[in-house]
């Protein structure tokens, strides 16, 4: 009979059970290393192995090799010393690294250092910032819920309210907002891509002060609607441009793509002094959209709508962020956006959507109870019931209207229609923006 082939879901599972209890060869802690391919190994610090602790040792690289199938190595390279690598030892205190599984009678712990080609960010602590600027940004799992008209009714409105509101349209791909907001004859010299593209070569100074124009959006109003544009007035070569925004590089130095982004949208902010920065983020699971939705210091809307493939798309998310220690240090700042809901059978959709987000919630984000180990209350339980509306999986309304399907903001807003469609959406997202919402 031939060996069962071990599948990439078995593998992470198999090497976790082959090592742990063995703090007797590795001491107190140990890394698994699980590649781009998905193939795992071992890393352990430097320590003076006994005979018998040596036999074990190379007993335990033959199992691992052997269980892991195409997911291991062979014996000889199972099992590698932090010495084998340049500034090993260093990894052991990476950020990168993520808590598997912790014995408290023994003090043994493995963690786990992914090295993927994408959807690291996801799993990626958030960046420091040196700006104070209140920051949201619109997240949809799927393209096509709206989001682009919300964030568009929602800037009109706080300019109405007097205040300054900054726009980066994160979408590369798919750029929407730069074309909803300004006409072409109002673009600024430069965009976002031509931001990464001459930071890639160490010249960003030039761009840096004329990538930002005002929408005609705030025309008459108190306040102002400026975005930054994914292109520029001269967009020719956006794609090459494109294909090249997303490297690790600045001049010639490395430098992650998350922290370029941090350094762009802090060096726009310095100059324009925004009172809410707005980012319109890319949909899908992308490392660009990671960026801005777990990394940026920024209130984060979810929007979806109530279908088996937007929650079984959230769920992916989800479900990396549950083994994610950082999780706790931006869960609170995530809130649902029931978005598109349909104008009949609007209750029975909305109880749908609830109890479909909250699943979703509970199953991976939320703590399980309200007690710790002892049986006393704790006092930063993550949790919520399923109906409390102040819990992140109950969400802001938008309400489907027929007049915003073909909605073009520079022609002017329909405040009544606006005012239906989301007005809930609006109160809310303000009071949560701005804390005590006297904004």
């Amino acid at each position: 009979m031939s060996q069962k082939h071990v599948l990439f879901e078995d593998a992470l599972g198999i090497a976790i059970e082959k090592t742990r209890n063995r703090g007797n060869i590795f001491g107190k802690k140990v890394v698994l290393v699980r590649d781009f391919r998905g193939c795992i190994r071992v890393l352990m610090q430097k320590k003076k192995l006994l005979a018998k602790q040596k036999t074990e040792l190379n007993k335990y690289r033959k199992e691992l090799s052997e269980a892991l199938g195409a997911y291991g190595f062979p014996p000889d390279s199972m099992v590698l010393d932090a010495d084998d690598l340049e500034q090993g030892d260093q990894l052991f205190d990476s950020s990168d690294l993520h808590l598997i599984t912790y014995d408290k009678k023994t003090d043994f712990t493995i963690k786990l250092l992914e090295r993927q080609i994408i959807g690291q960010d996801w799993i990626r602590e958030p960046l420091e910032r040196h700006t104070t600027t209140r920051r949201v940004t619109f997240f949809g799992i799927k393209g096509g819920v709206g989001r682009s008209t919300a964030l568009a009714n929602w800037s009109w409105r706080l300019a109405k309210q007097g205040k300054k509101v900054l726009i980066f349209d994160l979408d590369l791909e798919s750029p929407g907002v730069s074309s909803t907001l300004l006409p072409e004859n109002l673009l600024p010299d430069y965009g976002i891509v031509d931001w990464f593209v001459e930071d890639g070569v160490g010249q960003a100074d030039i761009v840096n002060n004329a990538m930002t124009a005002s929408s005609p959006l705030d025309k008459d109003l108190p306040g102002e609607i400026r975005v930054v544009p994914a292109f520029g007035r001269d967009a020719k070569d956006y794609l090459p441009k494109l294909s090249r925004c997303y490297a690790d590089s600045n001049g010639n130095t490395f430098k992650p793509w998350a922290k370029r982004l941090q350094q762009m949208v802090e060096q726009v902010e310095d100059y324009e002094k925004p009172d809410l920065v707005i980012l319109d983020s890319r949909a899908g699971l992308h490392d660009i959209a990671a960026a801005s939705v777990t990394r940026m210091d920024a209130e984060t809307f979810l929007f979806a709508v109530d279908s088996a493939q937007t929650w079984k798309a959230y769920s992916f998310l989800f479900e990396q962020w549950k083994q994610l220690r950082q999780i706790r240090e931006f869960r609170h700042r995530l809130q649902i956006v029931a978005s598109l809901i349909p104008e009949t059978g609007r209750p029975e959709y909305l109880t749908r959507f609830i109890t479909n987000s909250w699943d979703l919630f509970q199953t991976y984000l939320y703590d399980k109870d309200d007690y710790d180990e002892t049986g006393a209350t704790t006092d930063d339980v993550f949790n919520f019931g399923q109906n409390d509306d102040e819990a992140p999986h109950y969400p802001l309304p938008v309400y489907w209207q027929r007049a915003l399907q073909e909605f073009n903001p520079v022609s002017g807003i329909d405040e009544k229609v606006v005012k239906e469609a989301m007005g809930k959406f609006m109160e809310e997202a303000e009071k949560i923006v701005f804390e005590d919402g006297n904004i």
